[in-house]
């Protein structure tokens, strides 16, 4: 419980009061806490306590005897008032749940009661009851009303406290709370509150540029879905954003938004063309629909830099939030930071350079460089992958880096960060498996499925084939349509399939095994992944390693590889045809394999 010391926000909602600290160190052992919690829209509190299913709201005030002693009756009409408000509003959300709501003035001996009555006398903790309640003459609890019922009340904290959980999650960290199960349009979800580590850093929110660079699974989206969610509450008249590389990643957010919180409208969520054009609806710049077709990226540009000249000091967002920014370019994300109010805003970039699948990848340099950054964080913590799986992802990329670093000297940091798993470790979790042509790979992947459900006990919807893309064109002019290859070998074998698209979503319910190419599933996660037809990949090896463009494909080839390994929390086969002698990339699989000692087929 003392986790939630370590709040460090510059926003005076999020703020950790020293009185607050000291109340948590007395209650610490006592019942259960969720620190800054926004009930409703309006109602800023700075603590829920709940012991033995009671729920008491608490509000920490910084106010002086001295100011107390000019301002009182207003103060006091003001805590009445909130006090208030809170009431109404359970009253028509939350009839069923018994609660009360007080006020810890600290600094101010309440001598009367000012005109307020059995407000003053009953939700105001002043500094003789604070004294007492530290030192343990009084309880904090005997301002607690009845009992709750457990169903009812876990449902209420999954509606108050949203932005701290987490939607079907095989997790459940925070053995302090329950998961949580409802159904919403027939379908049946479920929720798990997020570990205090998580919940420190949603908090911790502070003004100017944040840059948060973490490996694949460390949270990095949660969290920032969890923030823009509490910066909607704690300013309901003030707009943010937030920006997704692709409309996959797009739905798949919105989907999360409207089951968390469904009064949305001050926060919206954009991929960066989708923001663009409706910034050109909304200002009436021109640009012919026609010329998309024809061509997409000039007409593009021109649109962006009618917005450059048609919307200066356009100051329309108090936040931005911009999600896998490794695939924007610095121009990109400048367009962006120039639509934040001039002060005390709140620019939030989340970063993982080795799951860039763009063709702006460019190990040699960083995106960041032009733009003020205010302070860096790393997540390090993987809520993704068992343990041993973590340690391959990290051996994988630890080979790329060293490789890029053999063959140029010029390359001076890492693409890859690791991460470290919160979950149990397992064994024998990756293979390699080495086939002589393309249906003995297809063969080797219904083999794969097979193991996975009749060894494992996996169901065909925990498991996912991965190949780089739909079709490929050899030299010899012919084209190879893998995508349609392998499904039809797996209805022939009597497999359940699903093709991904970019309408398949993380929420999606999924009745068979999900075949997709890299960029389809990029929001996706399975149990098991066979990444397979790695042959199409364009880089196995680099022809001329003083090119920077032929490193940097290589490179783009490799973090395809990383994303897909990524999408399996807990195992991932790859099937090939080529050997280390004919690919590097292959070369660099096999000593991540042989180095963690997994298996190797």
């Amino acid at each position: 419980m003392n986790y939630y010391e370590n709040i460090n926000s510059q926003l005076e909602a999020l703020k950790l009061k020293e009185i607050e600290k000291l109340f948590y160190n007395k209650i610490k052992k006592g019942g259960k806490v969720i620190p800054k919690v926004i009930p409703f829209k309006g109602v800023n509190t700075d603590m829920l306590y709940i012991k033995d299913n009671k729920v008491l709201f608490l509000k920490f005030m910084n106010t002086t005897d001295e100011l107390f002693s000019i301002l009182d009756e207003e103060l006091l009409e003001i805590m009445k008032e909130e006090y208030d408000l809170l009431k109404i509003k359970m009253q028509q959300n939350h009839p069923q749940i018994s609660f009360d709501y007080i006020f810890v003035m600290p600094y101010v001996n309440l001598d009367g009661e000012y005109g307020f009555g059995e407000f003053a006398k009953n939700n105001i903790i002043d500094k003789k009851k604070s004294k007492s309640i530290l030192n343990g003459k009084k309880h904090i609890e005997d301002y607690m009303k009845k009992e709750n019922e457990e169903i009812v009340l876990n449902l209420f904290l999954f509606d108050v406290c949203s932005e701290y959980y987490i939607l079907d999650s095989r997790l459940h960290l925070n053995k302090d709370f329950k998961k949580i199960s409802f159904f919403n349009n027939d379908y049946e979800y479920t929720a798990t509150i997020m570990e205090n580590r998580q919940i420190v850093e949603v908090d911790s929110i502070k003004y100017g540029t944040t840059l948060y660079n973490g490996a694949s699974g460390t949270g990095k989206t949660s969290l920032m879905l969890s923030r823009a969610i509490k910066l909607s509450k704690i300013y309901p008249h003030h707009k943010f954003l937030i920006i997704t590389e692709n409309k996959q990643s797009s739905s798949d957010l919105r989907e999360k938004l409207e089951l968390l919180y469904g009064d949305v409208a001050n926060l919206e969520i954009h991929t960066f063309s989708s923001f663009v054009f409706k910034l050109a609806r909304i200002y009436n710049l021109v640009f012919d629909y026609s010329m998309l077709k024809k061509d997409y990226e000039k007409t593009f540009e021109n649109l962006i830099k009618q917005a450059k000249n048609v919307i200066k000091n356009k100051r329309m967002f108090k936040g931005i939030f911009i999600d896998e920014a490794e695939n924007f370019n610095e121009e990109q994300i400048k367009f962006l930071e120039s639509f934040l109010y001039k002060t005390k805003h709140i620019f939030n970039i989340f970063n993982c350079k080795a799951m860039n699948l763009t063709n702006n990848m460019n190990i040699f340099k960083s995106k960041f460089e032009n733009i003020h950054i205010d302070r860096i964080i790393e997540l390090k913590n993987n809520y993704r992958q068992i343990g041993s799986l973590v340690d391959f992802s990290n051996k994988l990329g630890e080979n790329a880096d060293k490789y890029y670093k053999s063959i140029r000297k010029d390359v001076k940091k890492d693409i890859f960060l690791k991460s470290e798993s919160v979950i149990d470790y397992g064994k024998n979790q990756v293979a390699l498996i080495k086939v002589s042509d393309l249906d003995d790979q297809i063969s080797s992947v219904i083999w794969e499925i097979e193991y996975f459900v009749d060894k494992k006990g996996l169901d065909y919807s925990d498991i996912a084939v991965i190949y780089p893309f739909n079709k490929k064109r050899l030299k010899n002019g012919k084209t190879i349509y893998f995508q349609y290859m392998i499904k039809k070998a797996l209805d022939e074998a009597g497999i359940e399939v699903i093709m991904s698209d970019e309408n398949l979503t993380s929420l999606s319910r999924k009745n068979g095994v999900t075949l997709s190419n890299i960029y389809t599933v990029k929001n996706l996660e399975f149990k098991a992944v066979i990444i397979c037809e790695l042959e199409m990949l364009y880089n196995q090896k680099i022809a001329d390693t003083t090119q920077d463009y032929q490193v940097n494909d290589f490179a783009g080839d490799i973090n395809k590889v990383y994303h897909a390994v990524n999408r399996a929390t807990d195992y991932v086969s790859f099937v090939t045809t080529f050997s280390e002698d004919t690919s590097d990339i292959i070369k660099i699989i096999n000593d991540a394999v042989e180095s963690e000692k997994i298996i190797n087929i």
